[in-house]
């Protein structure tokens, strides 16, 4: 029994640790963000996150939804890689000191690599305390008598393993993700659920470890010593590409000085100067000055790429060990450790199966009714949404139809926010209608969806819904897509009145 569940034990501790540093990071990103929310609302604009957002970044239990992200994605994927590592060295390696050398290299690498763009303490600690603490775990409570090759611990799971990867390969395409979502995910109230944390919460992890050009709001000082009309020119063009100028004092990424000598604008942040530029440059091409300036300070670009492929590939690997585990308690109590883990795999391969199911079924529904109402009106659920794919694909009006069939009041989440996507497309009379009935949506997703079609449309007369969406919903998500629907409008922010000369 102890050796069934050794790897489970062991990539727990190792989650555990990586939890711990996640926790971390996420609440000193939070409390960053806050200063920033902060100086953006003092300064008269509007903020994203809004003020009930901005309520609970300070809190632990934000930071701890938060860094489950960080934890299911680096976490998973260095625990798994230190357990593979530990089991390789000590039973076929035999632990020799060459081989121990050999992957003190590699971790080293890993480490250079993550700094490799300057360094980069929160992410160095990812990498330092998660495989520290997993490979401690791994050796101490390493079971005496297992040989890595035994079919017992190894050929069956792996096996199985391989099986459920080929078979749900029947399905890999572009659309897997979202096939996965649409007919797994949403019309179960689990799935539901978990689709409503990453609403919810996913956006507290992407934020401490995006590049400012991937922030939606950011501050700039412009310091003083410049004439009026140069300083009115770059502080509307700052406000033009989101970032908002605040007096000076204030919490701000970007400051920018006019160095009389050189007649040139240094580009910094804070004190800590990144580079200069001629006035050609910084009025003439803003959003290239802006984002080079973003590149120069990303410090996270290796471990977002770290941190994707650990979740695409480590994430799953341990769910599956975790399922196995939890699975084989029983059959390890009543017949012999091979025949129990045979039985295992056999139940884990059914289970991925009839995961399968619902994805294949929307994976080969008739996509292209001939009959489009047929298709809307369907009693099949796969091809009700299938027909919505083909209508948005095609930039189909279905305004009519939606209203007619009552599609916005769907009790299926997939279809409303189908619908939503659809009605970019459609210039009926009463889609305005739909869209704002589906932007008050309580799913977050549906309400995205009904916020990006609005903004498709670029229908200006709604911004101040737009606006109030913003103010009151207390999802961040939302938030988010309701200020980049304003942008496509071409809305800008507002002059602050602190912004003076």
């Amino acid at each position: 029994m102890k050796r069934q569940f050794y790897p489970v034990i062991v990539l727990c501790i190792g989650l555990m640790s990586a939890q711990i540093v996640a926790c971390a990071h996420v609440y000193l990103s939070n409390l960053n963000l806050l200063q920033s929310i902060e100086a953006v609302v003092r300064s008269g604009y509007l903020a994203v996150p809004n003020a009930l957002v901005a309520g609970r970044l300070d809190t632990l239990a934000t930071a701890m939804a938060g860094g489950v992200f960080f934890t299911l994605s680096i976490g998973s994927g260095l625990s798994l890689i230190t357990l593979c590592t530990v089991w390789l060295w000590d039973r076929v390696f035999k632990r020799r000191r060459r081989e121990a050398l050999l992957f003190l290299g590699v971790w080293l690498t890993a480490l250079y690599l993550i700094n490799a763009s300057g360094l980069n303490l929160i992410a160095s600690l990812y990498l330092v305390v998660v495989p520290l603490v997993t490979g401690v775990a791994a050796i101490m409570l390493l079971p005496v008598k297992t040989t890595l090759l035994s079919p017992v611990t190894v050929l069956w799971p792996v096996s199985a393993a391989l099986l459920l990867t080929l078979i749900w390969g029947m399905v890999l395409d572009a659309r897997l993700f979202t096939n996965i979502r649409d007919y797994l995910l949403l019309p179960t109230r689990v799935g539901e659920r978990v689709a409503k944390a990453y609403y919810d919460y996913t956006l507290y992890p992407a934020e401490a470890f995006k590049s400012l050009s991937q922030k939606q709001i950011r501050t700039c000082v412009i310091k003083e010593g410049m004439d009026r009309s140069q300083y009115l020119k770059l502080e509307k063009s700052m406000r033009r590409c989101d970032y908002l100028p605040v007096p000076d004092g204030y919490p701000a990424d970007l400051t920018i000085a006019l160095d009389r000598e050189t007649a040139c604008f240094s580009i910094a942040n804070g004190e800590s100067r990144a580079f200069d530029v001629t006035a050609e440059e910084l009025f003439g091409k803003p959003q290239q000055v802006l984002e080079r300036f973003s590149a120069h300070q990303d410090r996270n670009r290796m471990f977002r790429r770290l941190s994707l492929v650990c979740l695409l590939i480590g994430f799953p690997l341990v769910l599956y060990s975790f399922i196995f585990a939890l699975v084989s308690a029983l059959p390890i109590l009543l017949f012999p450790a091979r025949q129990a883990i045979a039985i295992t795999s056999v139940i884990c391969i059914c289970i991925g199966l009839i995961l399968l199911a619902p994805v294949y079924r929307g994976y080969s529904a008739v996509r292209s009714p001939e009959d489009l109402i047929a298709g809307l009106s369907s009693f099949s659920y796969a091809t009700r949404i299938a027909a919505l794919r083909t209508a948005y694909k095609q930039n189909q009006d279905i305004s009519k139809q939606a209203a007619f069939l009552k599609l916005e009041s769907s009790p299926f989440i997939a279809e409303r926010y189908w619908l939503a996507r659809c009605l970019a497309y459609s210039k009926g009379a009463q889609t305005r209608v739909l869209l704002r009935r589906l932007a008050g949506d309580p799913v977050p997703i549906v309400a995205c969806q009904a916020l990006w079609a609005i903004s498709k449309r670029k229908d200006r007369k709604m911004i101040p819904q737009i606006i109030d969406h913003i103010n009151t919903t207390p999802i961040w998500y939302i938030q988010m897509y309701a200020y980049r629907a304003l942008r496509t409008l071409e809305w800008v922010q507002p002059r602050s009145p602190l912004a003076s000369y």
